[in-house]
C-alpha cells in the first residue's frame, strides 16, 4: 500500500524551515510543526529528502542517529522565498514523490 503524502504536513515543514535558515534539530521541527517526530522523519528522508541538508552522525549504513539537524538548501529557499511553494510541489509531483 502506498503511503498517501499529506501537503499540509508538507507545507508546514517547509515553511518552518524556510522561516529558520540556518537550520532545526529535528525534534525542534517536529515541535514546532506539531507533527509527530515519526511523521517528521518521514517527509524529510522519503518526500523531501532533496531539498534537505542533514547534519548529523551516520552509522556504518549510512542511517542517521542521535541527534540530526535539518535546513533547506540555500537554492530551494530562495525559491521558496521568491516564488513560494509551486515550483517545489511541481518537482514534488514531477518526481512522484507527492
Amino acid at each position: 500500500m502506498v503511503k498517501k503524502k499529506d501537503i499540509k504536513k508538507i507545507r508546514k515543514i517547509l515553511m518552518i524551515l524556510t522561516k529558520n535558515p540556518e537550520g532545526l534539530w529535528i525534534r525542534q521541527l517536529a515541535r514546532e510543526t506539531d507533527l509527530a517526530l515519526s511523521t517528521v522523519h518521514y517527509y524529510i528522508n522519503c518526500v523531501l529528502d532533496e531539498f534537505i541538508e542533514n547534519i548529523g552522525v551516520k552509522d556504518k549504513n549510512g542511517k542517521y542517529f542521535g541527534l540530526r539537524f535539518v535546513k533547506l538548501k540555500p537554492k530551494i529557499r530562495e525559491t521558496i522565498e521568491k516564488d513560494g511553494l509551486k515550483k517545489v510541489y511541481k518537482f514534488l509531483e514531477m518526481s512522484k514523490k507527492m
